[in-house]
């Protein structure tokens, strides 16, 4: 087998993982043999596995609370999904005062002091990172709800989405914490190539940066690609239980 035909289909990959790959974020990109299960199987002590065993076999005994929404599960899930899109796409727009945080203004510190001027930036990233948990958490809520109507056994379908979510919840927010720690290496990068290129000398106005061709211009496209395609893969477990729901729709 070919070296070329060993590497694994970028078309495959979660939009998150060919995003960081892209941007020369993940060394050597994701190995064809990377397990997540085996990956979040690691994360799970001795106490979590007994609390999990527990969890799963009184799924014959699990009530959800009442979570369910009027709206049905498609339109819940398009109108939850373009509300972040909306959210992440207006806190990058110049002067937009709709969301509660905006993108960093940027001045000379941004550039000449590296340590203090990716702050604000990854402050602003880990902000947005709160946003989209506590909203794709409000809406797996409300899906879950909307299973538990169809009788036991897409209540333990909702159930078990319960448990696993209180079990690799915590552990998920860690993992994608570190696109922040990435996200502060892109910018040291792109900082560094600005100031070995010609535009440095030239270039001195922060404004000029932040044009089009700029270097914190290509910096913040960057960041905004990573949040969509974050977004794409925290929706995930609730893209499961949509299909679950349309499955019983069909049935």
């Amino acid at each position: 087998m070919s070296q070329a035909s060993a590497a694994p289909d970028s078309k495959s990959q979660p939009a998150l993982l060919h995003t960081l790959t892209s941007l020369k974020l993940l060394a050597g990109g994701p190995t064809p043999n990377y397990n997540l299960a085996e990956r979040l199987g690691d994360q799970i002590n001795l106490s979590d596995s007994i609390a999990l065993a527990r969890a799963l076999m009184s799924l014959d005994k699990v009530k959800l609370g009442d979570n369910v929404s009027l709206e049905r599960p498609q339109r819940q899930f398009l109108n939850a999904r373009g509300g972040m899109i909306r959210f992440i796409l207006r806190s990058f727009e110049p002067g937009e005062t709709s969301v509660p945080f905006m993108l960093p203004a940027t001045n000379r510190a941004t550039l000449d002091d590296p340590t203090e001027g990716v702050k604000p930036y990854l402050r602003f990233y880990s902000l947005h990172q709160s946003e989209m948990d506590h909203r794709v958490s409000k809406l797996r809520k409300s899906l879950r709800g909307s299973l538990s109507l169809d009788g036991p056994p897409r209540s333990r379908l909702a159930a078990l989405d319960r448990i696993v979510d209180d079990t690799f919840g915590e552990y998920g927010r860690h993992v994608l914490g570190g696109v922040t720690r990435l996200l502060g290496e892109h910018f040291s990068t792109q900082r560094q190539a600005f100031l070995d290129s010609a535009d440095a000398e030239q270039l001195t106005d922060p404004a000029a940066w932040t044009i089009e061709g700029g270097w914190i211009h290509g910096f913040q496209q960057d960041m905004q690609q990573l949040l969509l395609a974050e977004l794409d893969l925290r929706l995930l477990p609730a893209r499961a239980l949509l299909d679950a729901l349309e499955t019983q729709d069909k049935s």
